[in-house]
């Protein structure tokens, strides 16, 4: 009987609680006599934001699973430098490790977009794929599952274990917010992402927790989450997105009669007032000077006729973010990952029919908008 390799490779930036419990249930399952963690150097498939460099993950790695039987984190594909190809990995594995079965963990997305990678069927050659799903991926992960099959002739097992649903896309927002994380992340790591200054977004961030309440930080999470994968999707600058996102609702709190140099446009009803006053705060107080984020604060609550994608994609995701229970805003977010620019539009139509149900006052622009973009419902 040939013996067994475990294979984990991944950015993890951060490496959360759930990658460490994923790594000791599959150690638990399978029973391998090598157990190999490895950080990409720069993964060819994967758009990212505030990053760690390679060696702070490899060490954040080292700290994550070093309560893991058997494990070695690996340096190999960060020595490589360059995009990480997973075939060359595979090739170097079965080179070193010669008469070992080499288990690759995968989760669900890697499955579906395995299709994508470059050289799939040498991986395959190499090493057998081992599935991971995690919570409410079960009807998506028989269909990852099923099409793997159809393009490859390859029936992938199972973990018993099902993970929770964890990013490390959201704890970095988290850390960026001042928000807590000791649900995410063991202790060793949390202190050296303290000790390495990372995901964290200085006076910028510091003066938004200042100025916002818990409930309006939950909700910038929110948008910041969704606005990063429409733009991840859509393929926007993400430093932008996650600057617009983060200071959209930064004047909240805020009065216009604290910022003498203000200027407040003619007719603007109080709920909308935030919104000027944001980019006012953000290009003199906070020191941007990109337009388009400037833009996508600037009109993230009215909108208006012609937006750049930007700023549809803020005024979307704070629409459509996951703290919103509205009826009919999981078919809407449904939509926009479908078809943006109609996802965006029923989100400018919910906003008027809001506004005229509680009997508030339309801004114009907002009307204007909306004429400007209805025809993209096509109802």
């Amino acid at each position: 009987m040939s013996k067994k390799l475990l294979f984990f490779g991944g950015t993890f930036d951060p490496p959360h609680i759930e990658h460490v419990n994923l790594l000791k249930n599959a150690v638990k399952e399978i029973s391998p006599d090598k157990v190999l963690v490895m950080p990409t150097y720069s993964p060819p498939h994967k758009k990212t934001f505030l990053s760690a460099t390679p060696t702070q993950r490899l060490k954040l790695c080292k700290t994550a699973f070093s309560g893991v039987d058997g494990v070695e984190v690996s340096d190999w594909e960060i020595k490589q430098k360059g995009k990480s190809y997973s075939y060359l990995t595979m090739q170097k594995l079965a080179s070193d490790y010669k008469g070992y079965q080499i288990y690759f963990l995968m989760g669900t997305d890697m499955v579906s977009s395995f299709h994508t990678w470059k050289n799939p069927t040498e991986i395959l050659k190499l090493a057998t794929p081992l599935l991971c799903e995690r919570q409410g991926e079960g009807v998506t992960a028989q269909n990852s599952k099923r099409d793997f099959f159809d393009k490859f002739g390859v029936e992938i097992p199972t973990l018993k274990y099902v993970g929770k649903r964890l990013s490390s896309t959201d704890i970095k927002i988290k850390k960026l917010l001042k928000m807590d994380v000791s649900d995410c992340l063991t202790d060793g790591v949390n202190r050296l992402i303290d000790e390495f200054s990372l995901y964290n977004g200085g006076f910028m961030a510091d003066y938004l927790v200042k100025n916002l309440t818990q409930k309006r930080i939950e909700h910038t999470k929110g948008v910041i989450s969704l606005a990063l994968k429409y733009a991840k999707k859509l393929g926007v600058c993400l430093n932008r997105t996650l600057t617009a996102s983060l200071l959209h609702d930064v004047a909240k709190y805020l009065s216009p009669s604290d910022f003498p140099d203000f200027d407040l446009p003619k007719g603007v009803p109080a709920p909308v007032v935030h919104q000027f006053l944001g980019a006012h705060v953000a290009k003199t107080v906070l020191g941007v000077k990109c337009n388009q984020v400037l833009n996508a604060i600037r009109y993230h609550t009215s909108a208006k006729p012609d937006m750049s994608l930007l700023a549809k994609i803020v005024f979307t995701a704070d629409m459509l973010e996951e703290g919103r229970t509205y009826e009919g805003v999981d078919e809407m977010r449904k939509i926009s990952f479908e078809d943006f620019d109609k996802g965006f539009a029923l989100a400018l139509k919910r906003s008027l029919t809001y506004i005229n149900l509680r009997g508030g006052e339309v801004y114009p622009l907002t009307q204007e908008a909306y004429d400007y973009y209805k025809h993209l419902i096509k109802e």
